[in-house]
């Protein structure tokens, strides 16, 4: 799981006082008009969503025990915390680590979040495997990276080893490593020109493409090919 950072505290509707009353006042707020203010016994009691008024038939002279206040209030919470959630996958494509840590940061107790990210899974818009495919062949293709330094960027949006296993095997069946390696090996080496020592000029480009995600293999091989004949009793990386 990647790194969580500091969450910001939300009221828990388990800790709340609330007593017994009767609404006296549903009013559509007039900054937000999407949600309602709910007014009890004469006196603000919260807000929620006018789809939740809506649908829990919330009016005027309706009685509300503390329990039945608690439910409507963890319903709220779960309300925005799908739409936040919505929100940012709309975005952009998110993990499920993803959109879960920006639900803790934001203050959300852990059962909605677990709730939200199953609610996402379910409809299809949260998929890591899917997530996983594209950024693995995105990144290849687009900037170059290998197989370790991909796997590293996926394991700190938190996607699991079992589901990287399975994006890296279809990349390395599809793409050829190899090519990519000696291709960037032979871009570093020109760039190197000016370095005389050529065990220098191997050990920078070594350097370079195993810090890009190539094994060491792979890299060794490209940069014998961009050293384009040189002697292999040259070759020391030590």
């Amino acid at each position: 799981m990647a790194f969580l950072t500091p969450r910001r505290e939300r009221p828990d509707p388990a800790d709340l006082d609330l007593r017994d009353g009767t609404v006296t006042r549903v009013a559509q707020q007039k900054k937000d008009p999407e949600r309602a203010s709910v007014f009890i016994d004469e006196q603000f009691a919260f807000g929620l969503a006018v789809d939740l008024v809506i649908q829990s038939g919330l009016r005027k002279g309706v009685t509300l025990t503390a329990d039945e206040q608690r439910e409507l209030l963890i319903r709220q919470e779960t309300y925005a915390a799908k739409a936040s959630a919505l929100a940012s996958v709309n975005h952009r494509a998110r993990t499920a680590d993803e959109i879960r840590q920006s639900l803790l940061r934001k203050g959300y107790a852990e059962t909605i979040v677990e709730d939200t990210v199953a609610h996402l899974e379910g409809l299809g818009l949260v998929d890591d495997a899917a997530y996983a495919r594209a950024f693995v062949r995105d990144r290849f293709n687009g900037r170059g990276y290998g197989p370790a330094r991909l796997r590293q960027d996926l394991m700190r949006k938190g996607v699991g080893r079992r589901v990287i296993d399975e994006a890296l095997a279809e990349l390395t069946e599809a793409e050829d490593l190899g090519a990519e390696a000696r291709e960037q090996a032979a871009k570093k080496w020109r760039l190197l020109s000016s370095e005389e020592d050529v065990r220098k000029r191997k050990k920078k480009t070594m350097e370079y493409l195993v810090r890009r995600g190539f094994g060491f293999d792979v890299a060794r091989d490209a940069v014998d090919a961009a050293a384009d004949g040189e002697d292999e009793a040259l070759w020391d990386v030590g």
